[in-house]
C-alpha cells in the first residue's frame, strides 16, 4: 500500500526491446555462403573474367578530387573513341553506363586508352551462333562457288581469336581479380632530405600570404595602372598641343 503524499508509481519497465536488437550471428556463414555464389558463377561464365571492366575516375568535389576510384560504367562517347558501341561492348565484358557523362579530356583520354588496352589483351572465343554455323557446314552437302559467294561473312568488331590462339595457357585461365586490369595510384611522397641553410630563412607563410594579397588585388591594380597610363598620354598630349600653339603665335604677323 502506498504510504504518504508521494506521486503514484508509474514505472514503464515493460520495452519491448527484444524484436528491436538485431543480431549478426550468422556472419561467417553469409561469408562462406558468398564465396561459394562467387565459386559457382565463376564456373558457370568460365572462361569469362568474373567482374567487368570498369573505368577510373576522379571523386567528386573539390576536397576528394585528387583521389581516383573505379566508375560504374564508361560513357557512350568513350566507348565510341574506343571503336565499339554500347552493346556489342556489354557482351564482352564492358561495363557501359549511359548516365555518366565525363566533361574532362584527361580522365577520357585515360578511358579510352584503358579500353584499347583491354581490347588488345582480350581473347575471344568463337560465339554460338559460330560454332552452330560450323557445325552445320559440316554436315551440309559441300558449298558451290556461287553459295559461298552469296554467303557473307558475320560483322565482328573485335576478331574471334584462331584456334591456335585457342590452345594457349593464357585462354584457359579464368581472370579472378576483384578489379579487370586493376590501377595502382602513385604514392606522391616526398622523399626525406636535408633542411639547408637557404630553407630555413625562407619565411613561407609570409610568402603565400604576399602572393595570396597580390592575387586578390590583381585586378584592382591593373584598372589603375590603366588610368595611371592613359592620363599620362592624355597630359602628354596636352603639353604638346600647348607648345605647338606657343609656337605659332610667335610667328603670327601684326
Amino acid at each position: 500500500m502506498v504510504k504518504h503524499n508521494h506521486a503514484i508509481p508509474n514505472v514503464h519497465l515493460k520495452k519491448h526491446w527484444g524484436p528491436l536488437v538485431k543480431t549478426f550471428f550468422n556472419q561467417p556463414a553469409k561469408k562462406k555462403q558468398r564465396q561459394v555464389a562467387r565459386e559457382e558463377k565463376a564456373a558457370r561464365i568460365f572462361p569469362r573474367p568474373i567482374n567487368y571492366l570498369r573505368p577510373i575516375i576522379r571523386c567528386p568535389t573539390q576536397r576528394y578530387n585528387m583521389k581516383t576510384r573505379y566508375g560504374r560504367g564508361f560513357t557512350l562517347d568513350e566507348i565510341k573513341n574506343a571503336g565499339l558501341n554500347p552493346q556489342y561492348a556489354r557482351s564482352i565484358g564492358i561495363a557501359v553506363d549511359h548516365r555518366r557523362q565525363d566533361m574532362c579530356l584527361e580522365t577520357r583520354e585515360l578511358n579510352v586508352k584503358r579500353l584499347k588496352s583491354y581490347l588488345a589483351k582480350l581473347i575471344l572465343f568463337p560465339g554460338k551462333t559460330t560454332r552452330k554455323l560450323a557445325l552445320k557446314q559440316q554436315k551440309a552437302e559441300p558449298m558451290t562457288d556461287a553459295k559461298k559467294e552469296d554467303k557473307k561473312p558475320r560483322k565482328m568488331i573485335v576478331p574471334e581469336a584462331p584456334k591456335e590462339k585457342l590452345e594457349l595457357p593464357a585462354a584457359k585461365e579464368q581472370s579472378d581479380e576483384k578489379k579487370v586490369l586493376p590501377v595502382q595510384e602513385p604514392k606522391l611522397r616526398e622523399k626525406p632530405q636535408t633542411i639547408t641553410a637557404e630553407m630555413k630563412g625562407t619565411k613561407s607563410f609570409q610568402k603565400i600570404r604576399i602572393e595570396r594579397t597580390k592575387q586578390r588585388y590583381a585586378g584592382v591594380r591593373k584598372k589603375r595602372a590603366e588610368i595611371a597610363q592613359k592620363e599620362a598620354e592624355e597630359k602628354a598630349t596636352k603639353d604638346t598641343s600647348q607648345q605647338t600653339i606657343q609656337y605659332n603665335s610667335q610667328f603670327t604677323y601684326h
